[in-house]
């Protein structure tokens, strides 16, 4: 199995600021840095940090031969990377003193990928390998469909976003690593849980990795569900920390090891990264990562916690008439008894509670927004005992639901 990466080469020039810029706002600047970077450089430099050996495949311009040299240095195979007359792809970083980035890029030497070198390129490669691949270049859907041609196993990071990705046809990728607001973007929902429902209905065979910045990371596919915890670092610069998850991910996965093992791994290597300056120069050795295992601490599951709220209070609104413990328990894949007590450990009530609770709140906005009668409302939110709900109503609210309505 080889291991292909189709990606940019860039030039990152690094601002550090006391906050981003806003619109029509100036902000000096206290230092500049010059950075090797391009999402596929920086991932290409994690595969290979990781211990696996990785191919190298974009344009470099007349400007960025460091680029190069510095795939060479950290041991990525260049043979099929291609120097064209061109101004070298850049990006412009701007890094608060939080730690938070914004960038924007100029494209150059990365936007002349043709469709001929892409299948000089692939002529190297057969079915079972890897491909990774980004949004910072030309004719990505291209290579996409011809990877899938070729049965290669096509692992994609669809950023930055933009318009090309409603091209690509995501039941030809195997992998897609995203963030919380990329999965959204790509599913058009608002939360993880519809996002998550999104990809599985859509893409059944698609296996998807969020990740989730401080709560950690998922994956996910048509049968399975694993949560990782970040770990518990100071936080410098997180430019390049999902470049880092990426190829130690990639790297993990072509070593054949667990789900569970990959993530923990590719979470520790990309909380090293963002404790340091810079894209490329914050990526860690597998040495480094296994050692800082030994000490580094998880941080705790708040982020799990969270997703799991998300995902109770999303089978309620969504089931509120219907609703019950032995579907949620099927939903989450547990048994109903931990599931009652996972809702419980979450929530703070029990299921038939929350259940309680959830009604009451639906129907005091239906009270308000809506002419509905109360009988009616009652019976749109699964009540049959309409003297129960009445007395539970008003325990709840201080008022009868015809009391209550007279606040509109």
């Amino acid at each position: 199995m080889k291991i292909l990466n189709f990606g940019s080469c860039n030039i990152d020039f690094v601002y550090s600021i006391d906050h981003i810029v806003n619109p029509g706002e100036t902000e000096r600047t206290s230092t500049l840095n010059i950075f090797p970077g391009g999402k596929g450089l920086n991932q290409s430099i994690a595969v290979a940090r990781a211990g696996a050996k990785v191919y190298h495949a974009g344009c470099i311009g007349t400007d960025g031969e460091m680029l190069k040299q510095l795939l060479e240095d950290n041991g990525v195979d260049v043979t099929y990377l291609k120097s064209v007359d061109a101004k070298n792809g850049h990006a412009i970083i701007q890094v608060s003193s939080e730690g938070e980035n914004s960038i924007f890029l100029y494209p150059g030497s990365n936007e002349m990928i043709t469709t001929e070198y892409i299948d000089t390129v692939l002529e190297g490669f057969e079915a079972g390998d890897i491909i990774i691949l980004q949004n910072e270049i030309s004719n990505v859907k291209y290579i996409i469909e011809r990877a899938y041609e070729k049965n290669m196993c096509i692992i994609f990071n669809p950023s930055p976003m933009n318009e090309r990705i409603s091209e690509i046809d995501f039941n030809m990728i195997s992998y897609v690593l995203v963030n919380t607001g990329e999965a959204k973007e790509i599913s058009s929902c608002e939360t993880a849980e519809e996002s998550i429902a999104f990809f599985r209905e859509r893409f059944p065979e698609l296996k998807v990795v969020i990740t989730l910045g401080k709560k950690g990371c998922m994956y996910i596919d048509k049968d399975n569900e694993l949560y990782q915890s970040s770990f518990n670092v100071k936080v410098v610069d997180t430019t390049g920390a999902g470049d880092t998850f990426t190829g130690y991910f990639v790297a993990e996965l072509a070593a054949g090891n667990s789900y569970a093992e990959i993530l923990k791994l590719a979470s520790a290597a990309s909380s090293i990264a963002v404790s340091r300056n810079g894209a490329a120069p914050s990526i860690p050795d597998m040495a480094e990562v296994k050692s800082t295992l030994k000490y580094i601490k998880a941080n705790k599951d708040n982020g799990k916690n969270e997703i799991l709220l998300e995902r109770i209070d999303t089978y309620v609104q969504q089931n509120i008439k219907d609703a019950n413990l032995a579907d949620l328990a099927s939903i989450l894949g547990y048994s109903s008894v931990y599931t009652g007590n996972l809702v419980k450990n979450v929530t703070g009530l029990t299921f038939s509670k929350l259940l309680q609770c959830k009604r009451c709140e639906i129907a005091a906005d239906k009270l308000l927004t809506t002419d509905m009668s109360v009988e009616e409302i009652i019976e749109s939110i699964g009540y049959e005992n309409e003297s129960f709900f009445r007395k539970i109503f008003k325990e709840r609210y201080g008022a009868n639901p015809l009391e209550y309505r007279k606040r509109k």
